[in-house]
């Protein structure tokens, strides 16, 4: 009768070991556990072995992350559904800032279809940030092709990793996917901080026509992305077209984009506004700022700017806003 082979740990077992990592994550013993972890035919716990990798910083383990990627690529959605771990390893490697730029090529391109679901976005997303880390060779080529991602967040992510490039060479992608237009508000608030990253003085001109747009939504996430950009020139766009427009209900989106600027400007012609203008204009102008209800002073210089204002009763308002000061 054959003798058995050694019992195989049971799941629990195999976390379990990963646990005890935590005490004294960079001595021999546990450098062997972790990549006992990551060679697991288990792919939940390759993935917190991995992820232990990235958390405490541990250094030459590229090659077995490498391996773990590798292994868990063919029938991937049996033998790593979710890919976790997968993304794990990517993470890993470009947390310790691995220049093999092969790993990451191959993830950037990963499908994998779960029940109608493609668990991979997140996967490609991060291989793609990993490539402008790099700036490999064919970064604007990745960059191009998850601009037409299926997932949203993919989209918004290629734009997110043309700004972490910075080349001014990739401003050209930002504006075609502007211009193209996408069904997800993000994306497109996405690429035009990325047309106003890259190119900025194209990007102030053709966000400063957006603003003026036809377009009530075009007219809204302008505004966005002026304000959110904390730019010097950006705010001085949304404050010229703010006093040139007539209509209180467009004015509202314009005074919310000069609330996300946070800056000392922004603040105080906000708070002008609260003083001077009409009940409309105040009370849109008091939400912009409610973001910033923590800051020291602000309440009180709100209070008093309502104060002064002749033409509106805000001080319930004002209450309502900042109840939690």
């Amino acid at each position: 009768m054959a003798a058995k082979g050694p019992k195989r740990r049971s799941f629990e077992e195999e976390l379990a070991e990963l646990s005890a990592v935590a005490a004294d994550p960079r001595s021999a013993a546990s450098r062997e556990l972790i990549r006992a972890g990551l060679r697991s035919k288990r792919s939940l716990v390759a993935a917190r072995a991995a992820r232990l990798v990235r958390e405490h910083r541990l250094e030459g383990l590229d090659e077995d992350l490498k391996a773990l990627f590798d292994r868990h690529l063919p029938d991937a959605a049996r033998i790593d559904p979710t890919c976790a771990a997968k993304l794990a390893a990517i993470e890993a490697l470009d947390f310790a800032e691995s220049g093999d730029a092969a790993p990451f090529l191959r993830a950037v391109v990963h499908e994998q279809w779960e029940g109608g679901n493609d668990t991979a976005a997140p996967l490609r997303a991060r291989a793609l940030l990993a490539l402008a880390r790099i700036g490999h060779a064919d970064f604007d080529l990745a960059a191009a092709q998850l601009l037409a991602d299926k997932t949203a967040s993919v989209r918004q992510t290629a734009l997110d990793a043309l700004v972490h490039r910075g080349d001014r060479a990739n401003a050209g992608l930002a504006l075609l996917k502007l211009k193209s237009g996408d069904e997800d508000p993000l994306v497109t608030v996405a690429a035009m901080t990325a047309l106003l990253a890259l190119a900025p003085a194209h990007g102030l001109d053709e966000l400063t026509r957006l603003l003026d747009s036809d377009n009530e939504e075009e007219r809204e996430l302008a505004a966005v992305a002026l304000g959110q950009s904390r730019r010097d020139d950006a705010l001085a766009v949304l404050l010229k077209a703010l006093d040139q427009c007539a209509l209180a209900e467009a004015r509202t989106p314009l005074l919310r984009g000069v609330g996300l600027h946070r800056s000392d400007r922004a603040r105080d012609a906000l708070l002008e506004v609260i003083a001077n203008h009409s009940e409309a204009d105040a009370r849109a102008a008091l939400e912009a700022l409610g973001a910033r209800r923590f800051e020291p002073g602000l309440v009180e210089r709100v209070r008093a700017a309502a104060a002064e204002n002749d033409r509106a009763a805000l001080d319930s308002y004002v209450d309502a806003l900042f109840a939690d000061r």
